[in-house]
């Protein structure tokens, strides 16, 4: 009966939304009565986030390689192993209405992308204290456009994102924005004794090229 509760509140979610998701209508599609669900659930928003945690892949549960390319791409894999689908449908669904929803956001936010999160700043940590990447690249912005782009593709695209897209995320904007020397940092190490003012014709007749050296 646990299962087909939980596919009766995916499917509603997918069909008719948040908004008019009720008890009778996955009462109705789970083949059971209203009063099981009003037992242990006291609000649809709770029996939609206790179903989306249940239903989304436990990130402590993926076996690490050691490796930070692999393990980037080995979790994000792991994590969207749930979300195809009827059940991708239902979490892009409830992604469009949440901010509609105060309470609903902020269970959401807690409870099911929290966790996600947390595992992949615990990667990204495990691999600075190997070396493979500077623990100064780990600040609160670098964390949270990391966590943006997969949320974008692992939860807000219009299909599921497959093994081939995961890779060019990572290898095209993660990786490089992980070992990326911070702007100020480079700046910072440039000498600054000597420094030369260069002026040189341009290519068109009259303009000039300024250069600092």
């Amino acid at each position: 009966m646990e299962s087909a509760i939980s596919d009766a509140v995916i499917a509603e979610l997918a069909e008719v939304g948040f908004g008019r998701l009720t008890f009778d209508g996955v009462a109705e599609r789970a083949g059971t009565g209203k009063s099981p669900l009003y037992r242990r659930w006291p609000d649809t928003t709770s029996l939609v986030i206790d179903t989306l945690e249940k239903l989304g892949s436990d990130p402590t549960k993926y076996v690490r390689t050691g490796l930070l390319r692999d393990d980037l791409i080995g979790l994000t894999v792991h994590m969207i192993k749930t979300q195809k689908g009827v059940k991708g449908d239902a979490y892009r669904s409830l992604l469009g209405e949440a901010h509609r929803y105060p309470q609903l956001l902020a269970r959401f936010k807690t409870q099911v992308l929290a966790p996600r999160f947390e595992a992949l700043t615990e990667l990204l940590r495990d691999a600075a204290r190997r070396g493979e990447i500077s623990p100064e690249r780990l600040t609160p912005m670098v964390l949270e456009v990391l966590h943006a782009l997969i949320l974008k593709h692992t939860l807000l695209e219009a299909r599921d994102p497959t093994k081939k897209d995961i890779t060019e995320m990572i290898d095209e904007v993660l990786l490089p924005l992980l070992v990326a020397k911070p702007i100020q940092q480079e700046l910072s190490a440039r000498p600054r004794a000597g420094l030369r003012c260069v002026v040189s014709p341009g290519l068109q007749s009259g303009s000039y090229v300024i250069s600092l050296s």
